[in-house]
Parts: structure tokens; sequence; C-alpha cells
């Protein structure tokens, strides 16, 4: 007869912020997502795993998210909500990794930007000079004929 898997450690609740300070990753990050990881696949003790971004980010197009086990964890600065929801999800958890994974329907994903940013507008020349625009089609036109004939003189 098997032994149930047991988690060595407290899982984190989603929102949580933790202190990191390694060679790869220093400094505040938030956790996203929550899992576990077995080292060792003739012991039924896991480790809490979590998929996190830097805070204040979180989630977003120019931030990287990765995962790390809670050993590498420096210091929990903020603990996010738990309630019995928490524990519900984590007995899932482990019984599906001792006993293989649930039939599930993969659910979609938002992939739209949270929050619409315009592109940057181009700045305004100085009277005299040539602006670089993106929008200006003869911009490398006026750029040469101001090498050669000098800027309005």
């Amino acid at each position: 007869m098997t032994m149930a898997l047991e988690l060595q450690g407290a899982l984190l609740g989603l929102g949580s912020i933790v202190r990191l300070e390694s060679e790869n990753w220093t400094g505040l990050f938030v956790v996203l997502a929550r899992g576990a990881y077995r080292p060792h696949q003739e012991h039924n003790e896991v480790v809490p795993r979590y998929l996190l971004a830097p805070h204040p980010y979180g989630e977003a197009p120019d931030q990287e998210t990765f995962p790390l086990l809670a050993s590498e964890i420096v210091e929990v600065v903020f603990e996010g909500y738990t309630d019995d929801a928490d524990a519900a999800f984590l007995a899932d958890l482990l019984d599906q990794m001792e006993n293989g994974a649930r039939p599930v329907v993969r659910a979609t994903q938002f992939t739209e930007e949270l929050t619409a940013i315009p592109a940057a507008r181009p700045e305004k020349a100085e009277p005299g000079e040539i602006a670089d625009t993106v929008g200006d089609p003869f911009f490398e036109l006026r750029r040469l004929v101001e090498q050669e004939y000098g800027k309005g003189e």
C-alpha cells in the first residue's frame, strides 16, 4: 500500500508577495499560480512550486514569468488570501499527482492587452530641424539635402 503524498510546508495564497535573492532573480515577485513538485518519486514528500512574476507588474507582455520552488524564497513579504477552497485545491492536486490526471477541458486564456497603450508620438522638431518621424516619407531626402546644403542657409 502506498502512502499518501504530503506537502512539505504551507502553500502560499495567490497574490502572495515574496522576496528572491539569487543569481537569476532578485527583488519582489507575486505568486500567479501554484503547484507542487515531487523531487523523489520513491518518497511521499512534495514541495510547493509557484509561478511568479515581478512586482509590481504581474503578468505583462514585457515581463518574464517563471516557476520556482518554495525553498528558493528568501522571505514571504505578504501572504495572499486562503480559505477552504485552497485546501480542496491542494487535496485535488495531490490526489492527481498520486493517482493520475483527471480529464479536463482546457480553459480559454485571455490573450489581449489588459490596458491599451498607444504608440509613442514622434517628438516635434525645433524650427530649422528635421524631425525623424515615422510618418514622413521624405525624411531621408530632407536629411541628405540638409547635409549637402546646410540648414536653411
